[in-house]
């Protein structure tokens, strides 16, 4: 395995979710890049409409120490857990509150570095 720098963004949106019991929305986040699962981004689509309002996108910039191509670091943003873990931090935050926000990118940005480092050490002959 080689070592360099690389970018990487990672795209999260704010969609809303019909309840069935009131005619209101939640809202929750899901991850647009990597595009996780074709289907489930599908079936939000069709439920999002204009009179939702606009969707919020959250961009986080990744550098990245791993010598990986874009497939293979997505497949390493799953396999370590990272991507479900930042929609865990991200499900309180609102675009509303820009701190909140830079402490959430912050915070992803160190959930990826940690997997980083972690997939390095475990690589690390004994």
């Amino acid at each position: 395995m080689g070592y360099g720098i690389s970018e990487y963004t990672l795209v999260f949106q704010r969609v809303p979710i019909p309840i069935k019991s009131r005619a209101a929305h939640a809202h929750e986040w899901r991850v647009v890049r990597p595009a996780q699962d074709a289907m489930a981004s599908k079936h939000v689509r069709l439920h999002y409409t204009s009179a939702d309002g606009i969707a919020a996108l959250l961009a986080v910039p990744i550098c990245s120490t791993l010598a990986l191509d874009s497939a293979a670091y997505e497949w390493f943003l799953y396999a370590s857990g990272v991507l479900d873990k930042a929609l865990q931090l991200l499900q309180p935050v609102t675009l509303n509150d820009g701190e909140a926000v830079e402490t959430a990118r912050k915070e992803i940005q160190a959930l990826v570095m940690a997997a980083e480092v972690q997939h390095i050490v475990d690589g690390m002959p004994a």
